[in-house]
């Protein structure tokens, strides 16, 4: 699946890569386990994200421990290990309390919804093998099911595109370091 599956023609998009001297495998297996607690920046902006529906006495799960592909809050739609993830769904991001909750659709339901109101985002982490490793990749698609909603979406993404990118270039930071660095498990302890 891509996401031209999705979200074919949208209205805004963002890309980032990078490099990494690891196996996609090793890759992969770092970026599926970033929490949100290795994520300074992302934890910080989600935390002020979720505010306003907290102070509404809405409740949420703590997000320190939680993967950030869990946290995010449009549901993985395809997974095909360890090459890509794709998160998709309907939203009202730009509502201060998010909006009602939005259907959960497959890829063909999403492209095809038209209901006016709600913009259509997909989110996209690929893993490809190069010559020097791997190349770690997300790209992020938004588009706007009818002119109002495009009209009301437009301040809210200029006003979040910084900081989402931010988020973006963290995740793909951290997985990227780890699998450079990988964890050595422990060994036999010395009194063994």
């Amino acid at each position: 699946m891509t996401l031209d599956e999705v979200v074919p023609h949208p209205r805004y998009r963002m890309c980032h890569a990078r490099g990494i001297s690891a196996p996609p495998t090793a890759v992969w297996n770092e970026l599926v386990q970033v929490t949100m607690s290795a994520l300074p920046l992302g934890y910080a902006l989600e935390s002020i994200r979720l505010l306003p529906a907290r102070l509404a006495g809405r409740r949420h799960q703590p997000l320190a421990g939680r993967t950030f592909l869990d946290v995010t809050p449009i549901p993985v739609l395809f997974c095909r290990p360890p090459q890509v993830v794709i998160s998709a769904g309907l939203s009202q991001a730009w509502r201060l309390l998010g909006g009602p909750a939005p259907p959960r659709l497959d890829a063909a339901a999403l492209r095809a919804w038209s209901q006016p109101g709600w913009i259509k985002v997909a989110m996209e982490f690929r893993v490809e093998p190069t010559a020097a490793g791997t190349r770690l990749s997300t790209e992020t698609r938004v588009t706007a099911t009818d002119p109002r909603t495009r009209r009301l979406f437009a301040p809210y993404w200029f006003f979040i595109r910084p900081a989402s990118s931010a988020i973006r270039r963290e995740v793909l930071r951290v997985a990227g370091d780890r699998a450079e660095s990988p964890r050595t498990p422990p060994g036999p302890t010395a009194n063994a």
